[in-house]
């Protein structure tokens, strides 16, 4: 969650702290998103297909990454739960779009970085 480089920069105040605070929030809202985001996703795909695949576990796991990524460090544990859930639905809507369209991804890679990326 963070580079040893850069937890060692100091405060304003002067005081070498470092900035382990901001590590420790990187660590959680990405844990937090991620987790949520493969439980949509897995739930959500058993409740659309019929089946459970460790598949959608997987990429749900990533959207959720690729989603919290951009403001890891600045945004509340609670707001990453929600923007890993939203990233599940955004996966899941690109994926059935991606169906629509006969785009042949068998790795939901341009569904998962580029929805979820993009939301």
């Amino acid at each position: 969650p963070g580079s040893f480089n850069k937890i060692l920069v100091t405060y304003e105040t002067g005081t070498y702290n470092g900035q382990w605070s901001a590590v420790g929030r990187t660590a959680v809202t990405t844990t937090l998103a991620g987790c949520t985001a493969a439980l949509t996703t897995l739930f959500g795909k058993r409740l659309l297909s019929g089946h459970w695949n460790v598949t959608d576990v997987c990429n749900g796991l990533l959207g959720g990454f690729a989603a919290i990524t951009g403001g890891c460090s600045v945004v509340e544990p609670w707001a990453a739960i929600i923007c890993g859930f939203v990233a599940a639905l955004v996966l899941l809507g690109c994926n059935k779009l991606a169906e629509k369209l006969r785009y042949d991804d068998p790795l939901e890679a341009a569904q998962l970085h580029g929805g979820c990326g993009a939301w």
